[in-house]
């Protein structure tokens, strides 16, 4: 295996890895939060995750803040996410994401539709030892997304820009993650051709009515699990998608 860097100091493995980065300076992030409000966001995401009975590392809890100040501030010019209160997105953005880490056991996670980075970015902050790849078909999702990588200096983080129907996931991811993008159905039929080599397609969604599920091809196991913790606004549950074994 042999490896090619480009003249930014990303270096892609020709197996068709994760790309990192080599050490490079990387600039200051811009203070947009004043700290009253920055310890206000930190002691709000340290009682969701209480709430949600997980732990994080201390560095990796103040890049989720440094992430949520960048989204804030991209989301002013933007338009990225409905959500344009910081401590709303504590909840709905942070919380949220991490509230499916708990069944994230792959080494290689894709996030298609990431959008802004959900759940993907947060999950991928959280869990540095795994890689993640982005995939959104938005330019300026993109670029917003490779601004993240390189302010927080994340090696762990691919973003690609690319439909999700007609890219190709290679090599095949151990697991696809998804934060309501559409319904079942039509998401397995994209993914078939990961799905069908053993990865796990994990829906986030809301309320899962009978018949979404039911739409699903019978070549396909789909178990649903429950997301829920104390001060939770909204339903939320997660759809595993996996095919069933060939007789």
């Amino acid at each position: 295996m042999t490896d090619c860097q480009d003249n930014m100091g990303w270096t892609r493995s020709d197996a068709g890895g994760i790309i990192r980065r080599s050490a490079l300076a990387v600039a200051p992030m811009p203070q947009q939060f004043s700290p009253a409000l920055r310890t206000t966001l930190e002691t709000r995401l340290a009682e969701g995750l209480t709430a949600l009975g997980q732990q994080l590392a201390p560095e990796a809890h103040a890049r989720l803040i440094d992430y949520l100040e960048l989204l804030a501030d991209w989301n002013r010019a933007y338009n990225l996410t409905a959500v344009d209160d910081p401590l709303d997105m504590v909840e709905r953005h942070l919380v949220d994401s991490l509230s499916i880490r708990p069944f994230i056991d792959g080494q290689r996670i894709h996030d298609v539709g990431t959008g802004a980075g959900l759940p993907g970015m947060v999950l991928a902050i959280a869990e540095p030892e795994r890689s993640f790849v982005l995939v959104d078909s938005n330019g300026k999702k993109l670029r917003f997304l490779r601004q993240v990588v390189r302010r927080l200096d994340l090696d762990n983080v691919e973003p690609v820009q690319g439909r999700i129907e007609s890219i190709r996931l290679d090599p095949t991811p151990d697991q696809i993650v998804a934060r309501a993008l559409a319904p079942l159905a039509r998401m397995v039929e994209w993914l078939a051709p990961a799905l069908d080599q053993g990865a796990a397609l994990q829906a986030m969604k809301g309320a899962l009515d009978a018949d979404e599920r039911a739409a699903v091809p019978d070549a396909y196991n789909v178990a649903i699990h429950r997301l829920s913790w104390p001060g939770q606004r909204a339903e939320r549950c997660l759809a595993i998608v996996s095919r069933r074994e060939r007789p």
